[in-house]
């Protein structure tokens, strides 16, 4: 830490508050806090009419500026230089407001009062055999191991192929080194499963870190941290700016989820975040991930990344069997069919499944009962009215929902263009009517779901998934939840009710995630000793990502879509970099103005858009979201550098330009919706 000396006169710090302005604010240092004070030390300072937190990243004994507030006092914690070197590179790489970025590194809450700590008596892990493919990665990655510079790999191994046993080995060779071991997962929802396999080898050094904990859990597991008490943190996405002492190593388990990408500023993408503090601090990063990203697996293949690759499963499990079916749908001048939702393959083989007593996973990554919810008489849908998107009918409450604003609507309505007729006509399928559609079909089987709005309750997708564990269901149905992570070696048959949920979306990594959820669900088929089957339900059985996820052929895939994103109409990464500039407001016409200013203000800047394709400006594919008004700009170029510096253009030109309307940039952008 950078500290003042005690007879420092007249000094003063920048500091960084959480607002979205790129820039740090100058303060006087009242001289009783000035033996105390350090840079990155969290102070209380007045900001207009409010007093607010901010982080010291900088002193200095004299300032140009005439009239300079004081800071009131410290807020009790701090944050290590290694920490503010790393967000300091977030801030300037992802163009995002350094406060904000800090404030992600203390997260809220941590003023509370830390409850006693309960320490917890774990079992010893099971003794596990390593395979020749295990060894030789733990060999490597091992070899690696050492205090004086950084490796980065990226795990490539099938589903099931033990990639967590590698985990854990790595982790023993780096805590007999004396560092510290950080493990980052994408879902909360998956983070106790993780934390225990750890916590059963590592006793109660091990600790778990997301945004869900209480306040005074956090404030337990930040104190632990920042003091060196622990020797392996797991934790979702945020855990990356945990104040670990020196880390020796990073895991990144399921690389290429879209969950590692912050949604709101700062945007950044803790996969890449991870990699920089790799370097940063000279530690070992490990990629893990039986679908990397395009990106990622490219970048392997150029050597930026070493590649190590486990193609068979543990203890010599063998790949489940995929069909690809057609999805069930009435034939003209044919009897109906026995059900719109399951087919006769997948119902036949989920009968089969029952009888023999063995478990089976359905999976629709769609939630809710009937995704569309129309007028009886002129078949209009119902839409949000603070978004351009169609309500959601839930079954559980009998209301319409909107699930990007949260908004809700009784039934019944009458119908939207006030046509005379009444909303009743439900079409489409979530989980929810797809529990209702089992239940019809296999009155006796017990079926648990596990969706966003069965998990909203904490501690419910703990208690769904143990349940299941202990053999307590038959069926376990749920969205992108259930799709990963999981390992429960008596499921033998995995169904995915419709594969085409992702293909059709104005997305160019639209087939990407296809095949990253077919063969990741897949995977949880067939994990113990018995064959698996998986089903995929689809209108599309020759599409390249339904027909290398059932031959889980990754390698295939890769070769095909990065060609097809390569050769196409337009290039798109990993051929080239990218930066969304969004802009959004409540009036529409500011929006489309502020947006066309933009775009011609670029023609000051021939040096840049030389480099640079500028598409756009256009409505986003969901062009009103919580009644907010969206368009963007994409900026498109092999030159990193002239893309950012192309953004930084728009950036300060919409500064200047109105106050009424919002211009973000997306650095690296994962999702075009």
């Amino acid at each position: 830490m950078v500290k003042l000396a005690p007879n420092a006169q007249a000094v003063f710090a920048e500091v960084a508050i959480p607002i979205p302005l790129r820039q740090t604010f100058t303060y006087r240092v009242p001289s009783e806090l000035v033996p105390d004070l350090t840079v990155g030390a969290a102070v209380m300072v007045p900001f207009g009419r409010r007093k607010v937190q901010g982080f010291v990243v900088a002193l200095k004994p004299e300032s140009e500026l005439k009239q300079i507030k004081e800071i009131e006092s410290l807020s009790g914690d701090s944050l290590p230089t290694s920490i503010l070197n790393l967000a300091q590179w977030i801030a300037g790489y992802y163009l995002a407001s350094l406060g904000e970025v800090l404030r992600a590194a203390l997260p809220a809450g941590l003023g509370k009062k830390t409850r006693e700590r309960e320490w917890t008596e774990f079992p010893e892990d099971p003794p596990f055999v390593l395979g020749d493919e295990q060894a030789q990665a733990v060999k490597a990655i091992e070899g690696a191991l050492s205090p004086a510079k950084s490796q980065s790999f990226l795990l490539h191994g099938e589903t099931g192929s033990g990639k967590t046993e590698v985990y854990l080995r790595a982790a023993e060779a780096t805590i007999a080194a004396g560092r510290k071991v950080l493990v980052l997962i994408p879902e909360i929802a998956l983070s106790q499963q993780m934390v225990h396999r750890f916590q059963r080898r590592f006793g109660d050094r091990v600790a778990l870190w997301h945004s869900a904990l209480t306040a005074s859990m956090r404030r337990e597991v930040f104190n632990r941290t920042r003091s060196g008490d622990l020797d392996i943190l797991v934790g979702a996405r945020s855990a990356i700016l945990a104040p670990l002492p020196d880390v020796g190593l990073i895991v990144v388990d399921e690389e290429h989820e879209t969950a590692y990408k912050q949604g709101e500023s700062p945007r950044y993408h803790a996969r890449d975040v991870a990699l920089v503090r790799g370097r940063q601090e000279k530690a070992v990063v490990i990629l893990g991930s039986a679908t990397p990203a395009l990106e990622t697996y490219k970048n392997a293949q150029g050597g930026k990344l070493t590649l190590l690759r486990m193609h068979q499963r543990f203890g010599q499990g063998l790949a489940p069997q995929v069909e690809i079916v057609p999805l069930p749908k009435k034939e003209p001048r044919k009897a109906a069919p026995i059900s719109m939702i399951f087919g006769d393959r997948l119902r036949d083989e989920l009968a089969k499944n029952l009888s023999a007593g063995s478990q089976t996973i359905l999976f629709l990554n769609r939630r809710g009962h009937s995704t569309v919810v129309q007028c009886e008489e002129c078949q209009t849908a119902v839409p949000c009215r603070h978004c351009d998107i169609a309500l959601t009918f839930h079954a559980s409450d009998q209301r319409l929902r909107c699930h990007y604003c949260g908004a809700s609507r009784r039934l019944p309505l009458p119908c939207p263009e006030e046509c005379g007729g009444e909303v009743s006509v439900m079409k489409g399928v979530g989980t929810q009517r797809v529990e209702s559609e089992v239940t019809r079909l296999f009155p006796m089987a017990r079926v648990l779901r596990l969706d966003t709005d069965t998990a909203r309750k904490r501690g419910s997708t703990k208690d769904t998934i143990e349940k299941f564990r202990r053999r307590e269901a038959d069926i376990l149905l749920g969205t992108q939840m259930v799709a990963k992570g999981l390992d429960f070696p008596l499921v033998t048959l995995v169904g995915v009710i419709n594969a085409d949920t992702q293909l059709n979306l104005p997305d160019f990594r639209s087939a990407e995630r296809t095949f990253q959820l077919l063969a990741q669900v897949a995977g949880r088929s067939g994990r113990g000793e018995h064959l698996g089957r998986v089903i995929f339900q689809t209108n599309h059985p020759d599409h390249d990502a339904l027909v290398t996820a059932a031959r889980q052929d990754y390698e295939e895939f890769y070769k095909r879509e990065i060609a097809r994103r390569k050769d196409g109409p337009a290039l798109y990464p990993p051929h080239v970099r990218l930066i969304n500039l969004l802009i959004d407001g409540k009036k529409e016409e500011a929006v489309i103005d502020l947006a066309d200013k933009v775009v011609r203000h670029f023609d000051r800047h021939p040096t840049l858009t030389h480099q640079v394709a500028v598409l756009g400006p256009a409505p986003q594919p969901l062009s009103r979201l919580k009644s907010q008004y969206r368009w963007h700009i994409t900026l498109r170029s092999e030159s990193s550098k002239a893309l950012h510096e192309l953004a930084e253009v728009a950036l300060a030109f919409a500064k200047e330009e109105t106050s009424s309307v919002r211009l973000a940039v997306d650095v690296d952008p994962v999702s075009m919706l």
